[in-house]
């Protein structure tokens, strides 16, 4: 599996697809790209990059067609991509990025059928 690449667990999951640049950037020893973490909850996940020295305005995220894109550009160290396929069973549409401290954090909620829930057992 390349080094960006990570998979949050069972179907639908969350994969990262190495990028052009970063490929380049890993052969030419340039790359000062973010690994990323991710951490999986029962009703969310939460992808946390570590972009110090970088401002809002300096990083994109945007998701087309269940790719999540992630662009930041940094002041002399250049820029750098990742991509990573959303699984079905995430809500796109209530994504939110955080920055803060230098630590970009993306909360990606899962949709209510991805949920996990307790089915009571009726006696009948």
């Amino acid at each position: 599996m390349p080094r960006n690449a990570l998979s949050l667990h069972g179907p639908g999951s969350l994969q990262g697809v190495p990028t052009f640049d970063h490929l380049l950037g890993d052969a030419f020893g340039g790359r000062w790209g973010a690994d990323i973490d991710v951490e999986e909850h029962e009703d969310h996940a939460v992808l946390r990059l570590d972009v110090p020295g970088v401002k809002p305005e300096q990083i994109n995220v945007s998701v087309e067609h269940r790719t999540l894109t992630i662009q930041v550009e940094r002041e002399g160290r250049g820029n750098f991509t990742r991509q990573y396929t959303i699984g079905t069973k995430y809500d796109l549409g209530g994504m939110k990025a955080t920055l803060e401290y230098g630590v970009l954090t993306l909360h990606l909620p899962k949709g209510a059928e991805a949920q996990a829930r307790k089915i009571p057992v009726e006696v009948g």
